[in-house]
């Protein structure tokens, strides 16, 4: 049984600097309605919360990982919107190369003071790439003492693995939720930009 519990709503106004940077799987898994499609449906509910202080970013991985979005300012709506759009499924899943792409670019735009976070969003299907688990905790736990968290979000059915989304977020001093529907793609845009847990 799993019991979900909700932080208080803190207002845009109130709210500290966001520093985003999503960690995107792109793999072939996701291609279902209720994975990457579902995704993109929340990222872009999320960008309508963000304004010039914050800064957000995309980085995808497959068989490899890349930049979709250098960090941008978040008031730019559109630029953010159009690189969400493109974004497609395919190919195998090599999580561990994103994330060192999404921590090296959290780290570059680090903002003092602010929420500085890595959120990844996967089925949980790291079946590529993994050299060595502890290698993994390690970076996780190097971060998270710099002051970046990771927030990991899972979508989808089959072969999604919460036991191993739990396990990086814990390490990352971060949070899990499972996403299965639009509502909860809101709450989890709303949790990503303050780090509550729901």
């Amino acid at each position: 049984m799993r019991i979900g519990l909700k932080g208080r709503e803190i207002p845009a106004s109130e709210r500290p600097a966001s520093n985003l940077v999503f960690l995107l799987d792109v793999s072939g898994s996701m291609g279902t309605e209720n994975k990457l499609p579902l995704v993109k449906r929340a990222m872009r509910l999320l960008v309508e919360q963000l304004t010039e202080r914050d800064r957000v970013a995309i980085v995808v991985y497959a068989g490899d990982s890349g930049t979709a979005l250098p960090s941008t300012a978040g008031n730019e709506h559109d630029t953010i919107v159009s690189a969400i759009d493109k974004l497609r499924a395919g190919g195998s899943t090599n999580g561990e190369s994103g994330l060192k792409l999404a921590y090296a670019t959290a780290q570059e735009h680090f903002i003092r003071g602010g929420t500085n976070r890595v959120i990844l969003c996967t089925d949980g299907d790291f079946n590529v790439g993994v050299t060595s688990q502890d290698e993994l905790v390690r970076l996780l736990e190097e971060q998270a003492k710099r002051g970046i968290q990771l927030t990991a979000l899972g979508f989808g059915m089959g072969n999604y693995k919460d036991s191993m989304l739990e396990k990086l977020a814990d390490k990352g001093d971060g949070n899990y939720a499972y996403i299965d529907n639009r509502s909860r793609g809101a709450q989890g845009a709303r949790a990503a930009t303050v780090g509550g847990r729901w």
